[in-house]
């Protein structure tokens, strides 16, 4: 067994008993794109809670979510911006590198935190991220040298599927608020630029994770986290 199969087995493994399903509902509702993930970096099983990656995996078979890679940067770029290093913001440095360190030790984040954007469809046929969640885990995966990061994208009100549209569709970031300072959004390149999906042919068994979110596999928020 290879490196990837062996990592994948294991995964499939792990979650399969925790969701109670057997071996062959779990690899075929996660196998395909837990394969593609490992291979975009095997330790993206490492960073994120199991049952968050499932449900992540889920939610872009069959709740309109893509799933996809960018890298850290690119991710903070999309995301509002975040005061760091900023007299008065110390404890985002704190929650920073706590993550550096849950990573080193290998500590995953915690569930139901997996990484979001959400991205709405504007009037001239732009996209503008409204939402996201992941701004310190991506900071800490950026100082540590991380060059890939996974992240679940999220069509907001009307907005199709996002693996639907166009990769030239141009992408603006987030508005954000820095002590009363208002942060506008700007064109920060194309969605084909910022993210890579992760597409897979198939439809998943219909409530195949009604044990991790609800009958349709949507993800809880914890609006803690960002």
């Amino acid at each position: 067994m290879g490196a990837v199969s062996k990592i994948v087995s294991e995964f499939l493994d792990s979650l399969g008993k925790k969701v109670f399903m057997t071996p062959d509902q779990t690899a075929s509702t996660y196998g395909a794109k837990a394969e593609k993930i490992v291979k975009e970096d095997p330790r993206f099983f490492k960073l994120y809670d199991e049952e968050d990656i499932g449900r992540a995996i889920y939610n872009s078979r069959t709740a309109g979510s893509g799933l996809g890679v960018t890298d850290p940067q690119r991710f903070l770029d999309m995301a509002a911006q975040m005061p760091l290093d900023q007299k008065g913001f110390d404890f985002i440095r704190e929650t920073i590198d706590k993550k550096k360190a849950d990573i080193a030790a290998g500590v995953p984040r915690e569930e139901f935190t997996f990484p979001q954007l959400g991205l709405r469809l504007q009037n001239d046929g732009s996209l503008k991220v409204n939402m996201h969640d992941g701004r310190h885990m991506n900071t800490a995966m950026k100082e540590l040298g991380y060059p890939k990061s996974l992240v679940e994208v999220v069509p907001q009100y009307k907005t199709p599927r996002l693996q639907t549209m166009s990769p030239d569709t141009p992408v603006f970031s987030e508005e954000s608020f820095i002590n009363d300072v208002e942060i506008p959004s700007r064109n920060i390149g194309t969605l084909g630029d910022l993210i890579k999906f992760l597409s897979v042919a198939g439809i998943a068994a219909p409530g195949a994770l009604s044990a991790i979110g609800g009958q349709n596999g949507t993800q809880v928020q914890n609006p803690a986290q960002n």
